[in-house]
């Protein structure tokens, strides 16, 4: 029977490679191995030895994952929370050039 996942699509976690080295990655997809262990598929963002600017790593158990840093609620609300500021610019800029399309054809310009 497979193993509950301890983390969720969407977190960013800090976790340990193979090599050694300690990298910050956000979870693309759980997994299980042929065992029934959980592991994770992680995208590690602008990496200097991949061109495409992340590298993708594969088959990360959770033994291997140090911490979470963020949990994907929180990576959603932030994300949220910058999309209603935006918004509001563009309501503004737009109240804005509907008030000059007034004047204009008014006369007052």
């Amino acid at each position: 029977m497979a193993k509950k996942h301890l983390y969720n699509v969407g977190d960013i976690v800090t976790f340990k490679f193979l090599t050694g080295e300690v990298l910050t990655g956000k979870i693309l997809e759980q997994t299980h191995k042929d065992n029934g262990t959980p592991d994770y598929r992680i995208q590690v963002d602008e990496n200097s030895k991949s061109s495409r600017g992340f590298t993708i790593y594969p088959c990360m158990t959770h033994e291997r994952i140090i911490r979470r840093d963020k949990t994907a609620l929180a990576v959603m609300k932030a994300s949220e929370g910058g999309k209603k500021k935006s918004k509001k610019i563009k309501s503004e800029e737009l109240k804005q050039a509907l008030k000059d399309q007034k004047d204009f054809l008014n006369g007052s310009i």
